[in-house]
């Protein structure tokens, strides 16, 4: 038998029942308003018709979870910072398996100019240490106001 947590659209299969049943629970804790449940599924039927199929393996440890920290900023050309209405920081649990908002690392950061009209360039840092993350999205800030300010000098004119 393959225990799967049904995590909303998302399954990762266990080997241990209790596996999968402590990562629901805990997942149902973080965030309530989504679905969460054990699927229990013959190993066969996990190879056919799983998400990945066999490229998935079956997990037979829990998976690592922690707290990431992100911040975000938009500027517009010119370098002044755009109003949202968006939260500029927040904090979620994440698991490994969720590889779009799980790290690892204490703190990362990027810059990219977004596509459309307003060529606004958005500053993004993430990580689990939030000092870090803190020093990290001053960084990408300043890197944004300068691509916001100077787009030929990071590669950005073609898209003008």
């Amino acid at each position: 038998m393959v225990h799967v947590a049904r995590l909303g659209e998302r399954r990762v299969p266990f080997v241990q029942r209790a596996h999968a049943a402590e990562v629901v629970a805990q997942w149902s804790e973080d965030w309530p308003d989504r679905t969460a449940e054990v699927e229990e599924w013959d190993r066969g039927r996990w190879e056919r018709k799983g998400p990945g199929g066999v490229r998935v393996a079956v997990r037979d440890q829990m998976p690592e979870r922690t707290v990431v920290f992100h911040a975000r900023a938009l500027f517009v050309p010119g370098g002044e910072r755009a109003t949202t209405g968006l939260p500029d920081r927040w904090s979620v649990p994440a698991w490994d398996f969720e590889t779009d908002a799980y790290t690892s690392r204490p703190s990362v950061w990027r810059t990219v100019r977004l596509p459309g009209a307003g060529q606004e360039v958005e500053a993004n840092a993430r990580g689990t240490d939030q000092e870090a993350v803190e020093a990290a999205f001053a960084e990408a800030c300043a890197q944004a106001v300068g691509r916001a300010q100077n787009p030929g000098k990071y590669g950005d004119t073609d898209e003008w």
